[in-house]
């Protein structure tokens, strides 16, 4: 089982990681406690031995041993090979937990394509379902030794339910050597064929994303098999031990406390306890426990992962999804926010100091010069015609300046050559009467312009001012209302001047657009509370209502028949409730109660649009019949 500690650091705090020290169960203490003890053994034998045993010359041999060992230790580049070789055991283990096979996006998929309510739509969903669940437990046999146990051979596999016995036959019989465990996944394949060809699962498309999801799956078994097949190569995983197991061998003897009356460098204490040397092994040897631990996850170790438990889970919600939850959903209603354009969530006394207010960009508080936070006017763009030399004035692109900023310098205007009566630039012809004189005029960069049509100049201000509001909070009964008040001018416009011809509203131009009978077939949506009860169906009957004097207009395709609309909606009362018995009232007397979920068919959600009369009816009566 993992051990977890995320609520433990959910937040920093004084000593935070330090009392997650003293836990035992996963900790660094009960990995590595056994060869803790080994080495302490070693180390305080050697001193002993050196302490009471030795005679003098004996212990100037032991101190000549104690020098070569130290310097022994520094020529090994520990860190550097044990951080590397760490490095990478972490980064497989966390990949190998994302190749985990999880069947919750598949099964929904087949909740949401394979339909059918009738027992065969059931069998083939569960089927589907159970059969990825036969996928995994397959997978997770071959590479985890927890699961192997649980489930050593197919025949626990049949008693436990995950294979039937046609199935168990149909698997023994196929002749393959190199691992059968992606069989399953062949039947999905299959059984999802056989479902498209009964109609089950309408069309390629969907069939094909179900498709997809379940190769998914089947990748990440596959990925699976893979890293239990492919190991970090075994000689880096031997050069790292070697190194760790040597330096501390030779630690053992070149750490000892040597006799600091000889006056040796770097021996002048006398310690009984060798502090710093404990924690280096207790350091290194537990980086390289860390990696012995997650290099095969598939184990009995505290940080395995638990796939018994992914197994259990896993059958449970995929026969949930894909069985009691297919194509159900609670019944629509209105949410508490219906109303509302900007919804705000709660805040309890708890996490009111934890309201913090929205990123909205660096640079909004940034405080700019008013005087430099004025438009600055385009200058007029002066145009050259360059095969025969015409200076044309463009409009300017922004708003006359004169009009947005009154008393705003402005800069001096180029000046244009006067334009004579006759289309030509004045100035420009220097020899009128030379013979030639239009190829002088053009070699020294003047032309005439004659049988050139001018460009006539536009007076005043041709793009409006804007200026900038801020929204305020409204609700959607006050849009709503804003609307009905756009509907009713636009009547009163329609009154007086005429359909199919332009109107002028206020500062701005509208068109009616499309005959008489193309308005009539427009749909509008008006709020029930507006709208009476034999009322207007149509974007046209909704205006001529208004207007006094002018029929609705009657079309084939808005008139229905009442008869077959009373007929239709008396035909959905069965739907619109589901009839269950009290348990505590008589039998023969059942008690209708209105059911949480919306209902399977259609039929009833229809329905009562119908009897509102938001929208046409003769569209809903269409679909109503479809069904």
């Amino acid at each position: 089982m993992t051990v977890t500690y995320s609520l433990n650091v959910s937040k920093a705090r004084l000593l935070g990681f330090a009392k997650l020290l003293l836990r035992w169960r996963g900790s660094i203490y009960k990995l590595l406690y056994r060869e803790m003890i080994i080495f302490c053994g070693l180390y305080y034998s050697l001193s002993a031995l050196y302490r009471y045993i030795l005679t003098e010359n004996q212990r100037t041999v032991f101190e000549k041993l104690a020098f070569y060992c130290e310097a022994f230790t520094n020529l090994i580049p520990l860190s550097f090979v044990l951080g590397f070789y760490v490095s990478i055991v972490v980064s497989r283990w966390w990949q190998q937990f994302m190749s985990l096979p999880w069947p919750d996006k598949p099964c929904m998929l087949i909740s949401a394509y394979v339909h059918g309510r009738d027992e065969r739509g059931r069998m083939i969903r569960r089927t589907l379902a159970r059969y990825l669940s036969l996928l995994s437990v397959l997978t997770f046999q071959g590479v985890s030794t927890a699961v192997k146990k649980r489930f050593p051979t197919l025949d626990h596999l049949e008693e436990a339910g995950l294979m039937t016995k046609e199935e168990r036959t149909v698997y023994d019989e196929i002749p393959v050597v190199h691992g059968k465990w992606w069989i399953p996944a062949q039947w999905f394949t299959a059984l999802a064929m056989r479902a498209r060809k009964e109609g089950r699962i309408k069309d390629d498309i969907l069939l094909s994303n179900l498709m997809n999801e379940m190769h998914t799956f089947r990748g990440n078994c596959g990925m699976l098999f893979s890293y239990d097949w492919i190991s970090i190569p075994l000689v880096y995983t031997q050069v790292v031990t070697l190194a760790i197991y040597t330096y501390f061998i030779a630690s053992v003897m070149g750490r000892q406390y040597l006799d600091p009356d000889k006056r040796y460098p770097g021996y002048e204490v006398d310690l009984y306890i060798p502090i710093f040397t404990i924690l280096q092994f207790f350091f290194y040897m537990g980086w390289l426990k860390v990696a012995e631990q997650l290099i095969n996850p598939f184990g009995e170790d505290d940080d395995d992962f638990e796939l018994n438990w992914c197994l259990d889970r896993n059958l449970v919600i995929s026969f949930l999804i894909v069985d009691e939850m297919c194509q159900r959903h609670p019944r629509l209603i209105k949410d508490q926010y219906w109303d509302e354009l900007e919804p705000q969530l709660p805040y309890t006394k708890s996490s009111f100091a934890l309201r913090t207010q929205p990123h909205l960009g660096s640079a909004v508080n940034l405080d700019i010069n008013p005087e430099e936070a004025e438009f600055v006017p385009m200058e007029t763009i002066l145009e050259e015609d360059g095969g025969q030399g015409n200076i044309y004035n463009s409009p300017p692109v922004s708003p006359s300046t004169e009009l947005l900023y009154p008393g705003f310098p402005q800069p001096e205007k180029p000046t244009t050559p006067n334009i004579d009566e006759t289309g030509s630039q004045s100035g420009m012809k220097v020899f009128p009467d030379f013979p030639g004189s239009r190829i002088l005029n053009m070699l020294i960069g003047h032309s005439s312009s004659e049988n050139v049509a001018q460009t006539p100049k536009k007076e005043g201000n041709f793009m409006p001012t804007f200026t900038l509001k801020t929204p305020c909070r409204k609700l959607r009964s006050s849009s709503m209302n804003d609307n009905l008040k756009n509907h009713q001018n636009e009547v009163n416009c329609d009154q007086q001047l005429g359909v199919g011809q332009q109107k002028s509203h206020g500062d701005s131009k509208w068109d009616v657009v499309g005959t008489t009978e193309e308005r009539a077939s427009l749909i509008i949506d008006i709020p029930a509370e507006t709208n009476p009860p034999d009322g207007p169906t149509t974007f046209s009957e909704y205006l001529f209502t208004k207007v006094e004097g002018i029929e609705p207009i009657k079309t084939e395709e808005n008139t229905v028949d009442e008869e077959k609309k009373t007929a239709v909606l008396e035909g959905q009362n069965d739907l619109s409730k589901d009839t269950i018995v009290d348990v505590g009232s008589d039998p023969d007397t059942p008690t209708e109660v209105r059911s949480p979920y919306e209902p399977l068919s259609s039929r009833e959600s229809l329905a009562a649009y119908v009897e509102s009369n938001q929208s046409t009816i003769s569209s809903y009566t269409q679909l109503l019949g479809k069904q």
